[in-house]
C-alpha cells in the first residue's frame, strides 16, 4: 500500500479521476464548511456530480486504504463509472481486477459488530447511510443511535492502539465489550484486563484543547478522529483537509499544547490563549503571556524589577524611577517599559512568562535569571529558552 494512495481525500480522488474540477471541488469545500454539511453531500446537492458517482468514490477510498487497488486503477476505473454509468466493481472487472478474500480486520464497523454493539443489518444501514452522505460510518451509527459516542471514541481509541501496536485485536473486542457492559473507559478495560499499561506521563489530546478553548464541537472533534484512523493520517492534518483550522492555527495550537504537556501552562489558560490566536490573529508567544499575566499587579511589578536588576538586563536607577518599586498601580507598565526602551516586544513577553513561571513554581529566580539571557543572546522566547536549556520536552507531533 502506497503512501500517497493510504492519504488521498475523497475530494482529490474525484479530481484525479476528471469526475470533478479543483475549482468545482474548492467551491463545495467552502459551501461544505458555511453550511456544516459533508462534502460529498454537498458535491451531489449542488449538481457537480451524480450520486452514484459519489457511491463509487466512496468504494474506490476504501478498496485503496485497504491496499487493495491502486490510487491510478481506482482514478481510471472511476471515470469509466462516469462516463459508461457502470458500478466501480464493473469498472474494475474490465481493467483485470479480481477482488481478493479477505479476513478479519480492524475496520471500525467490524470491531463494533464482533463486540456485539451492533448487529451486521445495523453496520450495513450505516455504510450505505455514509456512501450517499459522505459522513463516516462511526458518526451514521451514533446519529441512528445505534451506539453512543462513548462507545465511538472506544472504538476510534481501540484502532489507534492496534496501529500502534499496543494490543490485538482480540483484546480491542474484549476491551470494546467491557466498556459497553460495565460504563467505563476503554483503557480503564484494558487496565483490568492487564492488557494495557497507561504512560506515566499522559498527553493531553490536541483535539481535546481544540474543543476546550471553542474551535471545535464534540461532533467534529469525533469525526475528525475517525477520518485521521480511516486514512491513517494525522488528525492536525484532517483539521486543515475538513476546513476546521488553518495551518498556522494549527501549529499555533501544537505549541499550545506542547507547554500544557510540559506542565508549563494549564489547560485554561491554553484555552484562553487559543481564543485569542484566533480571534486577534496575534503570536503565540504574546497570547500565551497576557494569558498568564493578563494584568500587572503591583506584586507582578516589583518580580519584573528584581528579574530585570539580577539578570543585569536593566539599569536598577531607570527601573526604580519607571515602576516606583511596583508601587504605583495606575500606570501601564508594560507599555513604560516599551516606550522608555529597557526592553523590546519579545523580551517583555519573555519577562510576563517568567514571571508567571516562577509563581507556578516550574521556575526558581536564578532559572529564570539564566533563561532570561539565553532570551536576550538568541532573540528567542522564553518556552524556546527553556526546550534550547533542556528543561522541557520538544513535542514530535506534526503540524
Amino acid at each position: 500500500m502506497t503512501q500517497d494512495a493510504t492519504l488521498i481525500p475523497i475530494g482529490e480522488l474525484l479530481t484525479k479521476s476528471g469526475i470533478l474540477s479543483a475549482e468545482l471541488l474548492s467551491d463545495a469545500l467552502n459551501k461544505a464548511k458555511e453550511r456544516a454539511l459533508p462534502l460529498g453531500k454537498v458535491l451531489v446537492m449542488l449538481g457537480y456530480i451524480k450520486q452514484r458517482d459519489l457511491k463509487a468514490a466512496v468504494e474506490a477510498q476504501s478498496l485503496i486504504n485497504d491496499g487493495m487497488v491502486s490510487l491510478e486503477m481506482a482514478a481510471t476505473a472511476l471515470s469509466v463509472v462516469a462516463k459508461n454509468d457502470v458500478k466501480l466493481p464493473e469498472a474494475l472487472g474490465q481493467m483485470g481486477w479480481k477482488k481478493q478474500k479477505q479476513g478479519a480486520t480492524n475496520r471500525l464497523g467490524e470491531l463494533l459488530v464482533e463486540a456485539e454493539a451492533v448487529t451486521w443489518d445495523q453496520l450495513d444501514e450505516a455504510l450505505k447511510t455514509s456512501q450517499e452522505t459522505g459522513l463516516p460510518v462511526g458518526r451514521v451509527l451514533v446519529f441512528r443511535k445505534y451506539i453512543a459516542n462513548e462507545v465511538l471514541l472506544a472504538c476510534l481509541t481501540a484502532q489507534k492502539l492496534i496501529r500502534e501496536g499496543v494490543i490485538n485485536r482480540e483484546q480491542a473486542v474484549q476491551g470494546l465489550k467491557s466498556v459497553r457492559q460495565r460504563q467505563i473507559s476503554f483503557e480503564e478495560s484494558l487496565q483490568q484486563s492487564g492488557f494495557y499499561r497507561p504512560p506515566a506521563r499522559r498527553s493531553t489530546p490536541l483535539g481535546y484543547i481544540l474543543v476546550q478553548a471553542g474551535l471545535l464541537d464534540q461532533n467534529q472533534l469525533m469525526t475528525c478522529m475517525e477520518l485521521a484512523l480511516t486514512n491513517e493520517k494525522p488528525i492536525g492534518e484532517v483539521f486543515i483537509e475538513e476546513r476546521l483550522l488553518s495551518r498556522s492555527l494549527l501549529k499555533a495550537a501544537i505549541k499550545v499544547q506542547e507547554m500544557v504537556d510540559n506542565g508549563t501552562l494549564t489547560g485554561q489558560l491554553a484555552s484562553q490563549a487559543l481564543r485569542q490566536i484566533f480571534s486577534e490573529g496575534c503570536s503565540v508567544v504574546k497570547a500565551i503571556a497576557h494569558a498568564c499575566v493578563p494584568r500587572v499587579e503591583a506584586r507582578h511589578a516589583a518580580l519584573m524589577q528584581e528579574l530585570l536588576t539580577l539578570s543585569g538586563l536593566a539599569d536598577p536607577k531607570d527601573l526604580a524611577q519607571l515602576l516606583g518599586a511596583g508601587s504605583n498601580a495606575s500606570i501601564d507598565i508594560e507599555k513604560e517599559l516599551l516606550l522608555s526602551g529597557i526592553v523590546n516586544e519579545s523580551m517583555l513577553y519573555a519577562l510576563l512568562r517568567g514571571v508567571y513561571l516562577i509563581e507556578q513554581r516550574f521556575l526558581v529566580q536564578e532559572d529564570a535569571i539564566m533563561a532570561l539571557h539565553h532570551c536576550q543572546r538568541n532573540n528567542t522566547s522564553m518556552d524556546e529558552a527553556l526546550r534550547d536549556l533542556g528543561w522541557t520536552a520538544t513535542t514530535r507531533r506534526r503540524a
